[in-house]
C-alpha cells in the first residue's frame, strides 16, 4: 500500500517537473482515473455558455440574412420577423433574450413595437437594440425608448457584435474568470497554453478589423503570462497539437478558469466568410434594396389591398386609431378634431359642417395616440412645442383617402385636425352640380370660351374647390394642357399636372404662375387669389389667350369684381378678363325619411318680407330618425349665384363704378338668382330648412 502512495507520488512529482517524454506521461498517467475523469468530464460545464436567442426585426430580407449569418456564426440562436407585427406575436410567445429592431417598417414600426413590448409588465426588461437608417434619426435617439442601445445603419460587424455582447453581458464575463488561477503553484508554468484561447475570445469582436486584432494580441499575452516567467523554457512542448492528452494532467482547481472559453475557438474560420455590412449596404441605398424583395413587396401590396379596416391583427393602439378614421370616412366626415383635456381626450368630427361627438379616449395614452398619426405623416415625433403640418394616405375599403393632418400646442397637450380628403367623387357632368336651368346654361358658355376669367366664390368650407374641379373635368381632354396650383392639392386629377404650393422654399402662386406660363398651358387653375401680384399674372394670362379659373373669399358675385379693383388691378382690365362670377353656400339637406311637413314659425316669419312668405307657405321640418342618426339632415347640396359678365352694360358699369349695389342690380336685371333667392327656393322645394336658410339669408 505504501510502495503504492510513493509510485503514484513519483508520478505527480514527474509530471510537474516534466522530465519523462510525452509519451511515458501519457502512459502513466491513465491509472489513476480520479485525475483523468474530472478533467475529461468538462461537458456537463458547456451550460456556462448559454445560447441566447436574438429576434432579427426588418422587412429588408437581404439584410436580416447577413445579420442573421452573422450572428449564427458566433453561436447565437436567430428568430426573424419582417414587420413589428409578426415580431409582437412572436415576443408575446417566445420573449428572447434581444431583439433587434429596425425603425422603418410596414403595419408597425420599431418605435410602434417598442411601446407595446414595454406596455406590457412581463416583457418590461427585455433587451432591445434598434438600427435604423430613417433620414430623422437624430430625433429617434431623443426618444425615451429605454433600449440598450441605437445602431445607424450600415452597422459595421464589429459594432454590431460588440453592441450585442453588451447588452446581453458577455462582455463582462472575461474579466473575473482570470482571477480566480493562483491556487497550485507548480501548475502555473502551464496556463500560458489555455489562456491562449482565452484572449481570442476578447478578440472575436474585433476579428473583422485585422489591425486592431494585431494590436491587441500581444498585449493580453503578456498580462497572462506575467506570473510564469520563470517557467518559459517550458513553452516549447509540443502540447497545443495533442491538447486531450494534457488535459488528464491538469488538476480540477485550475481548469474553470480557462476552459469555457477554448469553445469559441474554432470561430476563427467561420468569422473572416462574414463580409462587412457596410460593404453590401450603405445609407443611400438602403431604402432601395428594400424595394427589391418581392415577398416583402407583395406583402405590403396585399396590405394595401386590404386596407386598414381589416385591423384584428395590429397592436390595440392601432386599432383605436384605425377605428376612428374608418368610422370617420363611414359618416362622410370632413374633419377629425382629438383635442385633450384634463382628464379625457375628445375626439369630435364634422359631418355636413357640423361638429358632433365621436368618441373620448383616456388621457393617459394621448402621447401614444399622437405620436402614431405623427408617424403616419412623417411629422417629428419629439417636437410637442410648434405646430407642425402633413398628410398621410390610407385605403378604406377600396377608397383611396387622404388625411392632412394638423397639430397645435395646447395647455392640455397637442391637439390635432385630421381633414379628410379624397371621399368625393368628383363629377365631369355639370347637371350634377344642381344648377337651374338658367345656370347651367351660363357655366356651359363660359366654359366654351378659349379665354377668361371664371372665379368661385364663398367662405372657406363653401365647396369652392368641388365646384372648380367639376368643370377642370369637363374640360380635361387629351387636346388640352391643364395646369393648377394649389395649397394644398385636395384631388388628384388624372392627366392634370398639379403643382403644390410651398410658400417656405420660395414655391409661391405667383412664382408658379410664371413658370405656368412657359409651359405651354390652355387651361390654369390658380386655388386663389391672395394678392396683385397673383391678381395681375392671373388677369394677364386670361386675357393672352388661356381660360383661368380661381377663388376669391367674399359674400357674393357682385362684391368679387369690386375686390379686384381694390386690390389694385385696373377696372378696364377686369372688365375685359372676366368672363363669369359663382358664389356659393352649403346647407345640409333634410332627411328624406322622417322630414314631413309644417307652418313657417312666427320667429323666422319676420326675417322675411311679405312676398317671401307668401311664397313659404308650407315648409318641411326633419325630426331625427335611425336613418340621419337623429340629426334630421343627410348630405349637404351647394347653393348657387352665377353672374356672367357678357353685357356691355356690365363690362362699362364695371369699368366705370365700385359700386357693389349697382352691380347687383344690373346683375339681377340680366335674370341672376341671388344667394337669399336660392335658399328661399330650397326651403319652399323641401330641400333644406328654414334654419339651414337663415344662416345664408343672414350672412
Amino acid at each position: 500500500m505504501e510502495k503504492s502512495d510513493a509510485g503514484v507520488l513519483h508520478l505527480e512529482l514527474d509530471a510537474m517537473f516534466g522530465e519523462q517524454p510525452a509519451g511515458a506521461r501519457a502512459s502513466k498517467a491513465a491509472p489513476p482515473p480520479a485525475a483523468a475523469s474530472p478533467s475529461r468530464g468538462k461537458e456537463p460545464q458547456k451550460p456556462l455558455l448559454k445560447t441566447y436567442t436574438i429576434l432579427v426585426v426588418d422587412d429588408n430580407k437581404d439584410y436580416r440574412d447577413i445579420v442573421r449569418h452573422l450572428l449564427t456564426v458566433h453561436h447565437f440562436n436567430v428568430v426573424e420577423a419582417v414587420d413589428g407585427s409578426e415580431a409582437l406575436g412572436i415576443i408575446t410567445k417566445a420573449p428572447p433574450d434581444l431583439a433587434l429592431v429596425d425603425f422603418n417598417m410596414p403595419k408597425m414600426n420599431g418605435y410602434e413595437l417598442i411601446q407595446e413590448v414595454r406596455s406590457n409588465y412581463e416583457l418590461r426588461n427585455m433587451r432591445i437594440i434598434m438600427f435604423t437608417g430613417a433620414s430623422n434619426r437624430q430625433h429617434l435617439k431623443t426618444l425615451n425608448m429605454d433600449i440598450s442601445d441605437f445602431l445607424e445603419k450600415p452597422v459595421p460587424n464589429a459594432k454590431l457584435l460588440e453592441s450585442v455582447k453588451k447588452a446581453l453581458g458577455m462582455l463582462q464575463k472575461p474579466a473575473p474568470e482570470r482571477p480566480p488561477a493562483p491556487p497550485p503553484k507548480p501548475v502555473q508554468p502551464e496556463e500560458p497554453l489555455e489562456p491562449t484561447p482565452s484572449s481570442m475570445v476578447d478578440l472575436e469582436i474585433e476579428r473583422f478589423e485585422m489591425q486592431e486584432e494585431q494590436a491587441r494580441h500581444p498585449v493580453a499575452r503578456p498580462q497572462e503570462t506575467a506570473q510564469a516567467q520563470v517557467e518559459l523554457p517550458r513553452e516549447p512542448i509540443s502540447l497545443p497539437e495533442p491538447a486531450p492528452a494534457a488535459e488528464p494532467e491538469i488538476p480540477p482547481a485550475t481548469v474553470p478558469a480557462a476552459e469555457p472559453e477554448i469553445l469559441p475557438e474554432p470561430e476563427e474560420e467561420a468569422v473572416e466568410e462574414v463580409p462587412e455590412m457596410d460593404q453590401v449596404f450603405t445609407a443611400e441605398d438602403t431604402h432601395e434594396i428594400e424595394v427589391i424583395d418581392s415577398e416583402a413587396e407583395r406583402k405590403a401590396e396585399d396590405q394595401q389591398m386590404a386596407g386598414i379596416e381589416a385591423i384584428e391583427k395590429d397592436s390595440p393602439l392601432i386599432q383605436m386609431v384605425n377605428k376612428i378614421l374608418v368610422k370617420a370616412v363611414e359618416l362622410r366626415a370632413s374633419d377629425i378634431h382629438m383635442e385633450p383635456q384634463e382628464n379625457k381626450v375628445s375626439v369630435r368630427v364634422r359631418v355636413d359642417g357640423v361638429l358632433r361627438q365621436l368618441t373620448t379616449l383616456p388621457i393617459a395614452i394621448h402621447p401614444r395616440v399622437t405620436a402614431r398619426i405623427k408617424i403616419m405623416s412623417n411629422l417629428v415625433i419629439t417636437e410637442r412645442r410648434i405646430p407642425q403640418d402633413g398628410q398621410f394616405r390610407v385605403n378604406i375599403k377600396g377608397n383611396r383617402i387622404e388625411f392632412r393632418v394638423s397639430t397645435l400646442p395646447c395647455i392640455k397637450g397637442e391637439k390635432i385636425v385630421m381633414r379628410v380628403l379624397g371621399q368625393s367623387k368628383l363629377n365631369s357632368d355639370l347637371a350634377k352640380l344642381a344648377l337651374t336651368p338658367r345656370e347651367l346654361g351660363c357655366v356651359e358658355a363660359a366654359l366654351k370660351s378659349p379665354h377668361g376669367l371664371i372665379l368661385v366664390t364663398g367662405p372657406t368650407g363653401s365647396g369652392k374647390t368641388t365646384t372648380l374641379y367639376t368643370m377642370i373635368n369637363y374640360l380635361n381632354k387629351p387636346d388640352v394642357n391643364i395646369m393648377t396650383a394649389e395649397d394644398p392639392v385636395e384631388y388628384e386629377v388624372p392627366n392634370v399636372n398639379q403643382v403644390k404650393i410651398m410658400p417656405a422654399v420660395g414655391l409661391t402662386f405667383e412664382s408658379t404662375l410664371r413658370a405656368f406660363l412657359r409651359q405651354d398651358p390652355d387651361i390654369m387653375l390658380v386655388g386663389e387669389i391672395r394678392d396683385l401680384e397673383t391678381a395681375e399674372i392671373a388677369i394677364k394670362a386670361s386675357i393672352t389667350g388661356h381660360l383661368v379659373f380661381s377663388t376669391l373669399h367674399t359674400n357674393n358675385a357682385p362684391a368679387t369684381v369690386v375686390r379686384l379693383t381694390h386690390m389694385g388691378v385696373a377696372p378696364f382690365l377686369v372688365a375685359a378678363s372676366v368672363k363669369m362670377v359663382i358664389a356659393q353656400r352649403l346647407v345640409r339637406t333634410l332627411c328624406p325619411r322622417c322630414k314631413r311637413p309644417t307652418k313657417l314659425s312666427e320667429d323666422d316669419a319676420r326675417f322675411l318680407t311679405g312676398e317671401e312668405r307668401a311664397l313659404l307657405k308650407t315648409v318641411y321640418h326633419a325630426p331625427g330618425c335611425a336613418s340621419c342618426q337623429h340629426s334630421g339632415y343627410t348630405g349637404r347640396r351647394a347653393l348657387f349665384e352665377v353672374m356672367p359678365v357678357e353685357s356691355s352694360a356690365m363690362r362699362q358699369l364695371i369699368t366705370t363704378s365700385f359700386n357693389v349695389d349697382q352691380l347687383s342690380d344690373l346683375a339681377a336685371q340680366e335674370g341672376m338668382t341671388t344667394l337669399r333667392q336660392a335658399a328661399l327656393a330650397a326651403v319652399a322645394g323641401g330641400v333644406t330648412s328654414m334654419t339651414e336658410a337663415l344662416k345664408i339669408m343672414m350672412g
